[in-house]
């Protein structure tokens, strides 16, 4: 689940806070000669218990030399980190950005940083009141109540507005001890960093560039070409065309029964059945129904009798409520063509219809 990483980003806060007190002076008068000496304020990351032993015991830098921190000096140390949730922020934003190393496009990316606070604690150590005084006033007059500093975290997140709050201040002036001991006076300055922590950084390189075909549309014969060499048809049943029909507009069930046809992967949401006069390249009659919907309806089928005999400029209803027989060939129309379709796919066949009779 874990995999090991290290964005050092503690290790440049503490960095950053530290440099920020490493130019701190204080200014000592000789009395004698009335010139004041500027002496530089050293500054480590230690704890004030560790340095406290320090100053009170010798270090040996030989069997036979023994020597003392001269002070005045200061020191730090983290006192505690803790999650803040006033800075919260979606934990699955996605936080990227890229750079070109040796002609090559590299993008790295992250997830959503982790808000902290950071508690961290400046000591100053010195001989006498003034030494501490000098050392608050240049520290604290930054302060108002927060500095801000900004730091290069990471490949992705730079210059990054970091706010160091000053929280308290605290003298100590230890009166306790014989008259042969030295005196220490300890300052304490608390201070809340708002900074974060930042997880895995993945790299890799970009596409920077791609190319895109895109065929041109095929034309409608080539387009019906591909749908039935991927399986797209349509087939009229066989029964249809081993014999003749005449139709009444009543009882067509032969015609109706035989009039069926299957579609293949068809891709229009309607089917179209024209009726086509041949010789003039003409529709004489059309109706359209639903996709896979595969037979006729005698409806359907009164329907294409209307408009073919509409077609065909008989019109016998505008004085006969019915006409028993109108025999297709005395109009001289002796071929007509069922065409079935659905989109680019479609069936042509011979009509087989001899006479057909027209009622209101």
């Amino acid at each position: 689940m874990f995999n090991a990483f290290n964005n050092q980003s503690i290790r440049k806060l503490v960095v950053a806070f530290g440099s920020l007190f490493d130019e701190i002076y204080v200014l000592r008068k000789n009395n004698t000669t009335d010139i004041e000496d500027k002496i530089k304020v050293p500054i480590t990351f230690s704890s004030k218990e560790k340095f406290l032993r320090r100053l009170e015991q010798n270090s040996s830098i030989s069997d036979n030399v023994k020597t003392q921190i001269n002070l005045p000096y200061m020191s730090f140390e983290i006192t505690g980190i803790g999650y803040d949730n006033n800075r919260k922020r979606n934990k699955l934003r996605v936080a990227s950005t890229s750079e070109t190393i040796n002609e090559e496009n590299i993008t790295y990316k992250t997830f959503a940083e982790t808000p902290i606070a950071v508690g961290m604690n400046l000591y100053f150590y010195a001989r006498n009141l003034d030494e501490i005084f000098q050392i608050i006033e240049q520290v604290s007059s930054y302060f108002n109540p927060e500095f801000n500093i900004r730091l290069n975290f990471n490949e992705i997140h730079k210059n990054i507005n970091v706010p160091i709050s000053l929280r308290d201040i605290k003298i100590n002036d230890d009166h306790e001890g014989n008259f042969g001991s030295k005196r220490t006076l300890i300052g304490t300055i608390s201070f809340v960093i708002s900074s974060y922590l930042f997880g895995e950084i993945k790299s890799g390189k970009s596409i920077n560039t791609f190319t895109f075909t895109q065929d041109a549309d095929p034309d409608p014969a080539t387009y019906a070409a591909l749908l039935n060499a991927q399986g797209s048809s349509i087939i009229i049943n066989s029964s249809y065309s081993n014999q003749f029909y005449y139709l009444n507009g009543t009882n067509d069930t032969t015609f109706i029964s035989n009039f069926t046809w299957e579609e293949n992967n068809v891709t229009e949401l309607q089917t179209s059945i024209q009726l086509l006069d041949s010789p003039n390249n003409k529709i004489a009659s059309q109706i359209r129904v639903n996709a896979n919907t595969l037979s006729l309806t005698q409806n359907d089928v009164n329907i294409i009798l209307k408009e073919l005999t509409n077609y065909i400029g008989a019109n016998p209803l505008d004085t006969v409520p019915c006409v028993p027989e109108i025999n297709l060939i005395d109009y001289e129309k002796p071929k007509y063509y069922f065409k079935i379709s659905n989109g680019s796919v479609s069936t042509t066949f011979r009509a087989n219809i001899n006479s057909i009779a027209v009622c209101q």
